[in-house]
């Protein structure tokens, strides 16, 4: 017996100290659970990925429903389906685990109910009756209310079991597609070797073991472990990711998956609008460099006819801009002449005044014979006529030495073009004014080896400013001009006043025909790998990038050749921001 119960006193010393080594290890790693550099505690939750916020959504053919729990408040938005618009004028019915609640219309284009059922966790049963003018729909959903875990924090018992049943392995984190399940703990090592150690302590030692020395120690640490938060820290340059229950749910994130999930809040300030896609047959375009030039019909310059100094008008020179009628005076132009035609001119005058002198006496003295009958009243007709254009030619070789000549505007416009100032001695050749309508204006494109001229059909012209105007074939040159062929377009509708010179970029359709999708530009992004995407809208609050090929259309549309199936519901307004993302 004596040798038993030194061998048993030996079991119970060993099983002892295991014991208590045990318990402090456990004791350790359970309040500090360190990640040494290089390693980590497993990849961070996604806190954007999932909504934490309890919501419910339904989809029909006609209408997108959305509901966001906050507190005893049920936030509902209610979407089109089919362009993502909000419905702002329906009268909606929200049943809830068979308890009807009338929706009462909010001013940012929401609804709410008001149910303290929404604070209750569990299941509820959701049913939504909408009524839109001719238009009514039944959708049928279900809202997971998740319990409040951090209103009742973990007694030092609790905490303590958990350190010794779970705490040093990795809690398993379910996840669903609309909520984020209690963490399912496993067992650790420590754990299993603790309850090994205490059912060993007790059939062994028995009564003994619990009166011996030895024993004080080992409760005296079980009684530590009582009053231990386990709180798990990672070391430098590694933690265990965002605390989920911090989070509100609604944020805007990118899901590991390469999936958005926008919330129906973040869309509606977005205004994200979608399209549902349908490929046809249409012909393909070709882009042309182009500019707006005067229309000659509608435009003019204005020139003198002699060479002079310019004489602005009372109210000065015209100025840039100014708005003209036809016939409006510009001015004037006073001759100037050189000393040899001044010398000319004295020449002639000098003749003509001997000439007037002459046929001045002759008619005196015919008309003394006329009284006597001596000549004929004929011939003293022809000698005053004769005076008379004599006489004339004088008054307008005297009248050219001062009359100036007018100025006046060959068209109504505008002037585009002063190049003379007060004083100024202008020529034949020099261009005074240039006047032009800025609403009657014409577009030329240069081509060279796109496409043949011949096959252009219709066209559009893009500005700068993203206006897109239609335009109209007027004809093209048979002659090239630095290895490219001018073609001249007339704007088809009224887009108010455009300056000349300004650059556009022309979209012309050819006769060939090509089968694809024609979505507007803003459909398309950049992912940050470089392909051109569009996103896909899958569910209420996810969208979906899909890589697409395309080319231009026109001004403001492309046509996307491959990626993209019939009934695909494509993000056509706002793409862009959708894709920024993070």
């Amino acid at each position: 017996m004596s040798s038993l119960g030194s061998w048993r006193a030996t079991v119970l010393r060993a099983i002892s100290l295991l014991f208590v080594v045990s318990l402090v290890a456990l004791a350790w790693s359970s309040t500090r659970l360190h990640a040494h550099e290089g390693h980590d505690h497993g990849p961070e939750p996604e806190t954007g990925a999932v909504p934490t916020s309890p919501r419910v959504a339904a989809v029909s053919d006609n209408y997108q429903f959305v509901g966001i729990v906050e507190g005893e408040v049920l936030v509902i938005y209610l979407d089109r389906a089919a362009d993502n618009a909000p419905v702002s004028t329906a009268t909606i019915e929200v049943t809830l685990n068979g308890e009807t609640f009338k929706a009462v219309t909010q001013l940012k284009e929401t609804y709410e109910i008001t149910a303290p059922l929404l604070r209750k966790p569990g299941k509820i049963e959701v049913v939504v009756a909408i009524k839109d003018g001719a238009t009514s729909d039944l959708l049928v959903g279900s809202l997971p209310i998740p319990g409040d875990d951090s209103a009742t924090p973990s007694s030092g018992v609790v905490a303590w079991v958990k350190g010794v049943f779970g705490l040093v392995a990795k809690p398993a984190v379910a996840r669903t597609s609309d909520q984020i399940l209690a963490p399912s703990p496993s067992w650790g090592w420590l754990g299993w070797l603790t309850a090994a150690m205490l059912v060993g302590a007790v059939g062994f030692g028995g009564a003994k073991f619990a009166r011996s020395r030895k024993s004080l120690l080992v409760f005296a640490i079980m009684i530590s472990g009582l009053f231990v938060n386990p709180s798990a820290d990672a070391g430098p340059g590694h933690d265990h990711g965002p605390d989920l229950s911090a989070s509100t749910g609604n944020a805007p994130a990118r899901r590991p998956d390469g999936t958005i999930f926008l919330p129906k809040p973040t869309q509606r300030l977005l205004q994200v609008r979608t399209l549902i896609v349908e490929p046809k047959t249409v012909l393909k375009t070709v882009r042309f460099s182009g500019r707006i030039v005067a229309n000659p019909n509608f435009s003019g310059v204005v020139q003198s006819t002699i060479q002079g100094r310019y004489q602005a008008p009372e109210a000065g020179v015209p100025a840039l801009g100014t708005r003209v009628a036809v016939g409006d005076s510009l001015g004037r132009i006073t001759p100037s002449f050189a000393s040899i035609d001044a010398s000319n001119m004295q020449q002639q005058q000098g003749d003509l005044d001997q000439q007037i002198s002459i046929v001045q006496n002759k008619l005196r003295r015919q008309e003394q014979l006329l009284r006597s009958n001596a000549v004929a009243l004929a011939l003293v007709d022809e000698t005053r006529l004769s005076l008379a254009g004599l006489i004339k030619r004088r008054t307008e070789l005297l009248g050219s030495k001062v009359q100036a000549e007018e100025l006046r505007a060959p068209v109504s416009g505008v002037i585009a073009a002063v190049k003379v100032v007060s004083g100024q001695v202008v020529s034949l050749t020099d261009q005074i004014f240039h006047i032009v309508d800025p609403n009657r204006v014409l577009v030329e494109a240069l081509v060279f080896d796109q496409v043949n001229p011949d096959q252009v059909g219709e066209a559009s012209a893009l500005f700068a400013s993203g206006t897109v105007v239609k335009l109209k074939f007027l004809g093209r040159s048979r002659a090239l001009q630095q290895q490219y062929t001018l073609m001249q377009f007339e704007i088809a509708q009224g887009v108010g006043a455009l300056d000349i010179g300004v650059p556009v970029t022309i979209t012309a359709q050819t006769g060939t025909a090509v089968t694809g999708v024609v979505l507007p530009r803003a459909a398309l992004a950049q992912a940050p790998n470089g392909q051109t995407v569009v996103f896909l809208h899958t569910e209420p609050e996810s969208f979906v990038p899909r890589a697409v090929r395309s080319e231009p259309f026109d001004g403001q549309h492309v046509l996307v050749t491959g990626g993209l199936e019939k009934g695909d519901k494509v993000v056509v307004q706002n793409a862009p921001l959708v894709n920024q993302v993070r």
